[in-house]
């Protein structure tokens, strides 16, 4: 892009000079998150509804990752998803109180000898297997029902506040570590906002 060799050698140092190994560093880290704006989360639905003495929540999470993403996923690394719920009762004057928290975990990654992408959890055996990522990503992003909190917890006629929010990041955080290819690294810990509504029972 017409950047000249002298500015390079200016910018990180000469190849002796003893702080040439940190301004690369400094660059790398600045220069990693615009490798991974395609990629981004974002809680779409969420709903609750009363049943069989707990409030449960339905949620629809988009994950969107791209082709990088895609292949070091394909190359060894397993991503790590969680979806987290909460329930706070706003008081006007102090902070809000929190009733409930729950994060529901899993795991993405691809079986090269069966090349499917496969999503597990943490604590169980079961595991489901998708030919595609983004098959894959719309089971991770779709979760219904998610008990969060005893319906006996919130009192009738007094205000709530349901939110779901949720992450992906690098679970072998030494994989990336070992193949700089860790331009995910910084650029996949990627973080929703949180969704929000109210409701009074």
């Amino acid at each position: 892009m017409g950047i000249s060799m002298r500015y390079w050698k200016k910018l990180l140092g000469h190849p002796e000079s003893s702080g040439r190994r940190c301004r690369r560093g400094i660059l790398c880290l600045l220069l990693v998150p615009l490798l991974s704006l395609a990629s981004e989360v974002d809680v779409r639905l969420a709903y609750a509804r009363a049943a069989e003495g707990q409030w449960l929540v339905t949620t629809r999470v988009d994950f969107e990752l791209d082709a990088e993403a895609e292949r070091l996923v394909r190359q060894g690394l397993r991503l790590k998803v969680e979806v987290e719920f909460s329930v706070e009762q706003p008081r006007p004057i102090i902070a809000s109180r929190r009733l409930a928290g729950f994060v529901r975990a899993l795991y993405l990654e691809y079986d090269a000898e069966a090349e499917r992408f496969v999503v597990g959890a943490p604590s169980a055996d079961a595991r489901a297997e998708f030919a595609t990522m983004f098959s894959a990503l719309r089971k991770i992003g779709y979760l219904t029902d998610q008990p969060v909190v005893k319906e006996s917890a919130l009192e009738p006629g007094q205000p709530y506040v349901f939110s779901v929010q949720a992450r992906v990041f690098p679970d072998n955080a030494s994989w990336w570590n070992r193949n700089f290819a860790g331009r995910l690294g910084l650029g996949l810990w990627l973080n929703s906002g949180a969704y929000t509504w109210s409701l009074t029972p």
